[in-house]
């Protein structure tokens, strides 16, 4: 399994959860590039794919972790990528509890 980022480019007043964010694609060590919009966490299937020579990535579960000014506005506890990242697995935990995924939580 791999996890994976990606922000979506969103502008407007009706965007709630949108926040700024560094654009890993545009952004170099010297030179910082940000991004407003949706950040999305991806956890993908990785599948070895014998005709295409190559790994691929299968998404099969996503999640919206809103911006830390979205979580300080409703007075809610902000959640790190991290956060995210094991509550996800451990959800497939849940779905597949027969199947050896994952043993350092």
């Amino acid at each position: 399994m791999g996890l994976d980022e990606t922000i979506e480019r969103r502008w407007g007043q009706r965007i709630a959860a949108r926040g700024i964010y560094r654009d890993p694609v545009r952004s170099s060590h010297e030179h910082v590039v940000k991004a407003s919009g949706l950040r999305w966490i991806s956890l993908m299937l990785l599948a070895a794919i014998p005709w295409a020579q190559r790994v691929w990535a299968l998404p099969f579960l996503t999640v919206l972790p809103p911006s830390e000014r979205y979580h300080e506005q409703r007075g809610n506890r902000h959640k790190t990528l991290t956060d995210w990242a094991r509550q996800m697995l451990k959800q497939v935990r849940r779905w597949l509890p027969t199947r050896d995924i994952f043993d350092f939580f």
